[in-house]
């Protein structure tokens, strides 16, 4: 049975994407019926804590603390010295959905250069061409190279004389490094893997240009037609260290993406990747089955809570929980829910659409409870620190003139991590949780102009809320298949970026703000007008949509991601 290796800066503390993966990859009961031993090679994030693996974790090894209860204490004790590196190794607790799992963790402080660092860039520059010298300025890139060598000699050393497979996996650039001293190394015991989770090329065009998706989409479509590459419209990439590292991760054993459109742009990045075979391997997403009396249930929380800051609760609960960042495209939410208005305005029907989302992080909830008293927040915000930072307050000049326009939904802005009393003040209800936001709310919008996946657009799916997503997201495709080839009632899906007319490649590049924003609000209508026709006008539409949505979830948990896409694809290498 196989070892396999998790390269990740998630090996101990969640910060996004990647350890909602790992957690739920790792867990899976097929995940630990096939494989053998997990580890997760990472970097020390927290040198002077007392709790390097986090208040789940278990330390057997510490080179600088003195702990060294494990029988890899003295390889360990040896590589540490070799490379002048602190290292920590032990275990966590990861828990899932389906039980709960404690993968090794070895760590390397980074903070100064391993010893042998620059003899490692050169040889890395002469095998694969790769140039550290341009993006050693930059932190990102050097940390991970700082971990290359001392991480993998470490897993070797763990390893000790074991002749099993073992398959090391890249999750991002951030494990490449470790990958490619593998590959210099030449242990036939390693088959090398790299997991896109994103394309960082991509979202880096996406982002940077007035055209957004709509502009690199059509680009990417007709460029590949014609057989052509992303530096042949957009110009050398090379002073981006992220695509120097992904534009080499061709030479893996295995090349997993996320997403259906993750596939597209990583053959966009060059020839090698055009002829490469790319396994899908997408995200898991949860699948708990509740009745419809707990929906009901979390429904009235959110329609209370409402009800307290708006005077009046609502028919219906419209909901987006996100980072406030530019690539998930929150003004489109705006763009539909101004038509979308009109519509319930005819029907009589009031809507709330709560939006969780923050630039900073958590508030103290001392910090909260002053605002809520002091002038009504979330329902009212004041530029500055403790509340809107200068991303937030852009967005909350939107919500605040969607509101002076609007009849029937007043969209409320909630700039908070968490969901609960303590984080968003008294006038929430007691008891709820953000649990809550998932099972209880009508509607889950998340069109995002750059989405690998997106989790957390479908995960309320599973509750019988229609998601409303926009064509680039890469869970699309698992939805669909998870539906019969087609896509189900509960999933609304924007076609932001299909144009009406056909337009050259030379055209497509000229594709600006006006031509995107047109498509925006053209396409907005028609999400409107779907998504009005599929919101649910009482208790019985509810149930059914609970059992449907539930139905399709349970072909997305991370059991049939296990079992049917990630398993085969490392058997084949």
């Amino acid at each position: 049975m196989p070892t396999v290796v998790h390269v990740t800066h998630e090996a101990v503390h969640q910060a996004g994407g990647i350890g909602t993966v790992l957690r739920g990859m790792i867990t899976a009961r097929s995940y630990l019926e096939r494989v053998e031993r997990t580890i997760l090679l990472g970097p020390l994030m927290d040198a002077d804590s007392l709790e390097p693996l986090g208040p789940d974790g278990e330390v057997f090894y510490d080179s600088a603390g003195g702990i060294s209860t494990a029988d890899e204490g003295s390889a360990l004790g040896l590589l540490a010295a070799q490379f002048g590196v602190r290292v920590v190794y032990g275990r966590r607790q990861l828990r899932g959905e389906s039980g709960e799992a404690w993968p090794e963790v070895l760590l390397v402080d980074v903070s100064n250069p391993p010893v042998g660092l620059d003899s490692f860039k050169y040889h890395l520059s002469g095998s694969i061409g790769l140039d550290s010298r341009r993006y050693e300025t930059d932190w990102e890139y050097e940390q991970y190279l700082r971990l290359a060598e001392p991480g993998f000699e470490g897993i070797r050393a763990l390893l000790g004389e074991s002749v099993d497979p073992v398959w090391l996996i890249a999750h991002e650039f951030m494990g490449l490094g470790t990958v490619f001293k593998s590959m210099m190394v030449g242990d036939a015991r390693f088959k090398t893997v790299f997991y896109a989770h994103e394309v960082a090329t991509a979202r880096l065009l996406v982002e940077g240009n007035p055209g957004r998706d709509v502009m690199f989409y059509n680009v990417l479509r007709l460029a590949r037609a014609r057989g052509g590459y992303v530096e042949d419209y957009f110009g050398p990439q090379g002073s981006f260290f992220k695509h120097a590292l992904i534009r080499q991760a061709w030479r893996c054993d295995a090349v997993l993406a996320v997403g259906d459109r993750v596939v597209e742009e990583l053959r966009f990045l060059g020839a090698e990747f055009a002829d490469r075979e790319i396994d899908l391997v997408y995200n898991g997403v949860p699948a708990a089955e509740i009745d419809t009396a707990e929906r009901e249930v979390s429904r009235r929380k959110l329609q209370e809570y409402a009800g307290r800051l708006l005077g009046e609760e609502p028919d219906l609960i419209f909901t987006h929980v996100t980072r406030l960042v530019r690539s998930k495209g929150l003004w489109r939410d705006l763009l539909v829910l101004e038509h979308l208005d009109r519509l319930l305005a005819e029907e009589g029907r009031q809507a709330t659409f709560l939006v969780l989302a923050t630039e900073v992080g958590r508030r103290e909830p001392s910090a909260v409870q002053g605002m809520v008293d002091a002038y009504g927040w979330p329902l009212v915000h004041r530029e500055g620190f403790p509340d809107l930072s200068s991303g937030e307050l852009a967005f909350d000049l939107r919500v605040r003139a969607f509101n002076a326009r609007a009849r029937s939904i007043r969209a409320v802005f909630v700039n908070q991590f968490g969901w609960d009393v303590a984080s968003c003040g008294s006038t929430m209800p007691e008891n709820m949780g953000f649990a809550d936001l998932r099972q209880g709310s009508d509607v889950e919008f998340g069109q995002s102009i750059y989405e690998p996946f997106g989790i957390a657009l479908v995960e309320p799916l599973a509750f019988g809320a229609v998601c409303v997503v926009s064509d680039v997201c890469g869970c699309l495709g698992f939805v669909a298949r998870s539906a019969g080839n087609e896509l189900p009632a509960g999933l609304v899906r924007g076609d932001y970026t299909r144009l009406q007319e056909e337009l050259e490649i030379e055209e497509a590049l000229e594709i600006g703000a006006e031509i995107c924003q047109r498509a925006e609000v053209e396409e907005s209508q028609r999400v409107a007008t779907a998504l009005g026709g599929r919101l649910p006008a009482d208790e019985k539409q509810r149930q059914a949509a609970l059992k449907r949505g539930l139905a399709v979830a349970q072909g997305m948990s991370w059991e049939c991601v296990v079992t049917d896409y990630f398993l085969p694809a490392m058997e084949r290498m």
